[in-house]
């Protein structure tokens, strides 16, 4: 274990030197990714999401959500079979998405009110790109199909969902072929969960601004490294192919989206394309969703485990559209 952690901590330490290599090779494009990745951030991440965690925060400790999540828990929990507190994180995620999803559920469970089991499951259902970017973004603006939009979604979300449920299936069915399980770990801790105390005060608004802050920048900064790593690409690949138009993607899926519905290729493979994109998040995405989770023990190793499953069934759901729908 410690030689697999000393090849890791190499290999790591070379690709952030090679990183650093290509930003005094590529200058122009190093200052025009981070330049695209900047005003991505400022002008559409920063507006929507840091309002939406200072407040999501503050609904978390005021106990807010638990409120919540009595009321959609007769609908939500059963349908997915989650516990009353795991029902508000898919609330959150299916509205708000990437990296919103993944940040309110570490927030429950650094505070027990979900366990690390149902956290993980949570996480990789309720963590992917938001309605809003799906109809809007991808859609409308890139696509120029205003009748994908609920379509796409439907592709999107449908693959999450049963992707996680899959995971889910799976690792229990592992689980009941143990000599030992942690039965600890099986129902949800409620502990803190019961007299808490929701009187507001100015100091949990102000933990909930600085949080906010420090989660916001933190995306940031991992928005504008892969913008400069997808602009390199975009320079480095002169000639223009699908292949090149994947990498982008995976490295980070506004850039990779936006190349792709600029290719003179039929609109059924874009759909295909964007849709498996989108499904996978980008390296970027990965990244910022590790970010948010802190020092909660949720597995990002799971969490991607179950993106490579839904980028999978989202290839099948849009093959299948395009086929079966789409003249």
């Amino acid at each position: 274990m410690n030689s697999i952690q000393y090849y890791k901590n190499k290999l790591l330490k070379g690709l952030l030197l090679f990183f650093f290599i290509l930003m005094f090779l590529f200058p122009y494009a190093s200052y025009k990714g981070a330049r695209s990745g900047l005003m991505l951030w400022f002008l559409n991440v920063l507006p929507t999401l840091l309002p939406f965690i200072i407040v999501s925060n503050l609904i978390i400790k005021l106990n807010i959500a638990s409120k919540i999540s009595q009321i959609i828990y007769p609908f939500i929990g059963r349908l997915f079979r989650v516990s009353r507190d795991g029902c508000y994180p898919i609330l959150i995620g299916f509205l708000s998405g990437l990296p919103m999803g993944a940040k309110t559920v570490a927030d429950l469970a650094l505070d027990d009110k979900i366990t690390n089991k149902e956290g993980n499951f949570l996480l990789s259902m309720c963590n992917n790109a938001s309605p809003i970017f799906i109809i809007s973004y991808i859609a409308t603006n890139q696509l120029k199909m205003p009748s994908m939009r609920l379509p796409l979604f439907i592709i999107i979300y449908s693959s999450s969902i049963i992707s996680a449920i899959i995971y889910r299936s799976y690792k229990n069915y592992c689980e009941k072929n143990k000599a030992r399980k942690h039965l600890a770990d099986c129902q949800p801790i409620r502990i803190k969960s019961i007299n808490l105390q929701s009187k507001f005060t100015f100091e949990d608004l102000d933990k909930s601004i600085m949080n906010g802050f420090e989660v916001i920048t933190n995306i940031g900064g991992y928005i504008i490294l892969f913008s400069i790593l997808a602009q390199i690409i975009n320079s480095v690949w002169q000639t223009n192919s699908l292949y090149k138009a994947v990498a982008m993607g995976i490295m980070e899926i506004t850039t990779g989206i936006n190349y792709i519905c600029h290719m003179r290729i039929d609109n059924n493979t874009k759909i295909v394309l964007v849709s498996i994109i989108t499904a996978f998040g980008g390296l970027s995405g990965l990244a910022q969703t590790k970010s948010v989770l802190g020092e909660s023990r949720l597995s990002i190793k799971s969490y991607i485990s179950v993106k490579i499953l839904s980028v999978c069934i989202a290839m099948l759901l849009s093959v299948f559209y395009v086929l079966i729908f789409v003249s």
